[in-house]
């Protein structure tokens, strides 16, 4: 009786200490030591190796350190010791997808939806991985997937958005978009990008009025690239807005001064506002398939 009093006493003390360590990584995180953090989680480790949670966290700040090949170690070891947790597998998918090894991503995304076939962060990783695998059908039957589920999933709906407009109909890129403005709860970014892409679908179905107004709506001001304020350019050209087509040209020159499509398309423009619109500059974005 002695002796099992003094291995639970033995074992409480030894759980105890683990997590004294593991509260004082946390805290050394907390003030900016990660280095810290991490020796003491490893301590923490050594004296309770069975807690997977421990591990968790030291993959989790190994990952945010950047040292991904300590943190692969330690999501492999959860994956081999700890099958049945699905997180082990998906946190190790998306490492790998991120270090370009899309196809062993793949199967650990697959996994982890064998063990929880509802569940959304896996299939999204899955559609994920299938867009960067360039598989569009499977990304696209694993989005409609989850909106089956979760119909107001914004992320997703982008997505199947983008995929429409590369690899699809921009009818239907629209009709998708539309409906996520004004039905679905979206970030004041998730909105603007959203805006963008109906500009894109509609320029792809020559729809200019429209495609102005929602690019318009959609462009990030602040952060717009060289190709979107182009893009704005040539649907105002369109509807024959040829001074503000003029300005987004302007604006593109400052900021990339040997841009060609932009002096080409000012040159085709000229000084004067009136004159017949150029049709042979075309951006990629808006050619017909």
């Amino acid at each position: 009786m002695t002796s099992g009093c003094a291995w639970w006493r033995e074992a409480r003390d030894t759980l105890t200490y683990s997590q004294g360590l593991y509260r004082r990584a946390l805290e050394s995180e907390l003030h900016g030591e990660p280095a810290e953090a991490v020796r003491l989680l490893r301590d923490s480790i050594a004296a309770n190796p069975n807690d997977p949670e421990l591990r968790w966290e030291l993959a989790r700040v190994l990952l945010d350190q950047g040292d991904t090949a300590a943190a692969l170690q330690e999501l492999r070891y959860l994956v081999k010791h700890f099958p049945d947790d699905s997180r082990a597998y998906m946190s190790l998918a998306r490492t790998l997808l991120e270090r370009g090894r899309a196809e062993d991503a793949a199967r650990l995304a697959d996994l982890a939806i064998d063990l929880d076939s509802r569940c959304t962060e896996a299939l999204l990783l899955r559609g994920q991985i299938a867009e960067v695998r360039g598989d569009l059908d499977l990304a696209r039957e694993t989005y409609h997937r989850i909106l089956l589920e979760l119909p107001e999933n914004a992320e997703v709906r982008l997505r199947l958005g983008q995929i429409e407009l590369t690899d699809g109909d921009p009818r239907i890129a629209a009709a998708l978009l539309r409906e996520t403005l004004a039905d679905v709860p979206l970030t004041t970014e998730q909105a603007s990008q959203t805006q963008w892409l109906l500009g894109q679908a509609y320029a792809r179905q020559e729809r200019w009025d429209e495609a102005v107004a929602a690019l318009s709506i959609g462009l990030p001001h602040q952060t717009a690239s060289v190709e979107q304020r182009y893009e704005l350019a040539y649907a105002c050209l369109q509807i024959g807005d040829s001074d503000r087509a003029r300005q987004q040209l302007a604006m593109v020159l400052r900021t990339a001064p040997e841009y060609q499509p932009a002096q080409q398309m000012l040159a085709e423009i000229g000084p004067a506002t009136e004159g017949p619109v150029p049709t042979e500059i075309v951006p990629t974005t808006f050619q017909q398939r």
